[in-house]
């Protein structure tokens, strides 16, 4: 059973995840970033994950695009679902948004694996008002590893299914 990992990020926690849950799958996984590469054709695949970092509420466009144009095709697969943000009280109103019925529901798996912010990927101004959000001066690192190996291992004992 091949998995298909789809994910858009902006600053790279997205892309260690995901990177992380393909590692731990192995040669079955197929990773594909969704701003740099093109969409690939679902019927190579048994199993998908799907992964999206948040900004303002929302994943990237090019995984909001992607979904829309595939979501029949999903229906037929296996799907999880996981997304990298700072804030998990906001996590059930991200999935539900992002990811519209039936999808949301056909999902497995909707994991939220932390995320991280680096101020220093930022420019001044941006850099400003993430402080203020935040209410802190220096990066956050709170990415949940552990999370995304329990998602490789749910996808890998699928696999075997």
């Amino acid at each position: 059973m091949k998995t298909l990992i789809a994910y858009a990020g902006r600053n790279g926690s997205t892309q260690k995840m995901a990177e992380r849950i393909a590692g731990q799958i192995g040669a079955e996984a197929e990773l594909v970033n969704l701003h740099e590469q093109p969409a690939p054709i679902l019927t190579e695949f048994n199993q998908v994950i799907l992964g999206g970092s948040i900004l303002a509420g929302s994943v990237p466009k090019a995984l909001l695009n992607f979904v829309k144009h595939q979501k029949e095709a999903l229906q037929s697969k296996r799907v999880n679902i996981f997304i990298c943000c700072l804030m998990e009280e906001h996590i059930d109103q991200y999935f539900g948004s992002n990811f519209p019925e039936p999808l949301y529901s056909h999902a497995e798996h909707k994991v939220w694996l932390g995320g991280e912010l680096v101020l220093g990927d930022h420019n001044f101004i941006v850099r400003k008002m993430l402080k203020k959000i935040t209410g802190k001066s220096e990066d956050i690192q709170n990415l949940n590893w552990a999370a995304a190996d329990q998602l490789a291992a749910a996808a890998a004992a699928a696999i075997k299914e």
